[in-house]
């Protein structure tokens, strides 16, 4: 069983998480999102490096002995920079389909949204 204060102060974080919520969804996300495509761009830019530097390794080392690359690096390479591009055309649509949603959210959508929020991260305490 809680006592008083337990239920004021599970009342008191609720309320205080709500309007972190509410800030949240309403002025920082849209902003946010922005900027967020920049970071993916790099991220998969930097993904995709990754996995070509062996391949470029292995294709140095292969023109010096025989003095022609493989043919399955070019495949590979084809291969990665397909699936980066894949990559970036995705989390373009996504964050654009995200900044259009979060730019719609109005003030009534970001407070209902943020006591949906809360209340999901208080089940777990009051269970």
């Amino acid at each position: 069983m809680t006592t008083a204060p337990d239920a004021l102060g599970d009342v008191v974080s609720f309320l205080l998480l709500s309007g972190v919520f509410y800030v949240v969804l309403r002025w920082v996300t849209a902003p946010l999102l922005v900027h967020l495509g920049t970071g993916v761009e790099y991220a998969l830019n930097v993904a995709a490096a990754g996995l070509l530097f062996p391949e470029y390794c292995w294709t140095r080392a292969q023109r010096r002995v025989s003095g022609h690359a493989a043919a399955f690096a070019y495949a590979y390479g084809d291969a990665v920079c397909a699936l980066a591009g894949a990559g970036h055309r995705c989390a373009g649509t996504l964050l654009t389909a995200l900044h259009a949603a979060a730019v719609r959210l109005g003030h009534r959508g970001s407070l209902w949204c943020g006591v949906l929020g809360a209340a999901a991260m208080m089940v777990p305490r009051l269970l």
